[in-house]
C-alpha cells in the first residue's frame, strides 16, 4: 500500500508515544504507577509531554521530514529502547 501512496508523494508515518497524563488516562487503574516506572527506566528519566508529541507531529508535517516515510517514531524518552 505504501507504494501506492509514494507515487503520489504521500508520506505515511506513525508516532508511538509514551504514557501521557490526560483526562482519559485517569480512568486507567494505577496509571501513576505506569508513569513512575517509565520515569525510572527511560534513559532520559522523565515522562513525555503533550508538547513533545506535538513537536514531533509538527516536524513530520514540515518539509524537514520530506525524506521520511514508513516509519514509527517513538516519542517516549527512550523507554522503548530498554527491555522492561
Amino acid at each position: 500500500m505504501q507504494e501506492a501512496f509514494g507515487k503520489d508523494n504521500i508520506r505515511v508515518n506513525a508516532i508511538s508515544a509514551g504514557p501521557i497524563k490526560t483526562l482519559s488516562a485517569r480512568g486507567i487503574k494505577d496509571f501513576d504507577v505506569i508513569l513512575d516506572v517509565v520515569e525510572q527506566r527511560a534513559p532520559l528519566h522523565r515522562n513525555v509531554t503533550i508538547k513533545e508529541i506535538g513537536d514531533t507531529v509538527t516536524f513530520l508535517f514540515s518539509n524537514m521530514s520530506n525524506a521520511i516515510t514508513g516509519e514509527v517514531i517513538h516519542v517516549d524518552n527512550g523507554f522503548s529502547s530498554v527491555c522492561v
